[in-house]
């Protein structure tokens, strides 16, 4: 017998998470444009914490995450892509922050190294697809918010206290 949960999808994750992302994308350039390069990703963590605090113990590590994978991400970029190479920004970035954000799923979520991958999809689709400045985040939080509303169907044994 299949759990009935499992089959229904969490529109309401996914659309808040979208939203966030999307929020956090645009402020985190508009905020501070001259360090966009570490705001965006504080920013894109503090929103997305808000709507992970709700179903997660101890979601503030997202925010320190998401922040330290950003500005992580861009200082490879910066030091390490030739600007012949800038369509590989999103794929650094989304690495990046898929990777520290994945030091906290993983203690969430079985399958949690997924995030990884989804994380480099969606911030290399956001940065590379002729969307215009507003979508990036908003097709990253898409891609993004999907994989979460999965791992949110396969969460780890919680440990027993003995």
């Amino acid at each position: 017998m299949s759990d009935p949960r499992r089959l229904t999808f969490d529109w309401t994750l996914w659309i808040q998470w979208l939203l966030v992302t999307a929020l956090g994308w645009v402020l985190g350039g508009v905020l501070l444009p001259g360090l966009a390069l570490v705001t965006a990703g504080l920013v894109i963590g503090v929103l997305q914490w808000v709507v992970l605090r709700q179903r997660l113990p101890e979601a503030g590590w997202w925010i320190l995450a998401s922040t330290v994978g950003w500005a992580g991400g861009w200082a490879i970029v910066i030091t390490q892509v030739p600007t012949e190479f800038g369509f590989l920004t999103g794929a650094v970035l989304g690495a990046a922050m898929g990777t520290t954000q994945w030091l906290f799923l993983r203690l969430h979520f079985h399958q949690a190294g997924w995030w990884i991958a989804v994380s480099t999809l969606g911030w290399t689709a956001g940065l590379t697809l002729l969307t215009g400045p507003l979508l990036v985040g908003a097709i990253a939080g898409a891609v993004t918010g999907i994989a979460l509303e999965l791992l949110f169907r396969f969460p780890a044994l919680m440990k027993t206290q003995e």
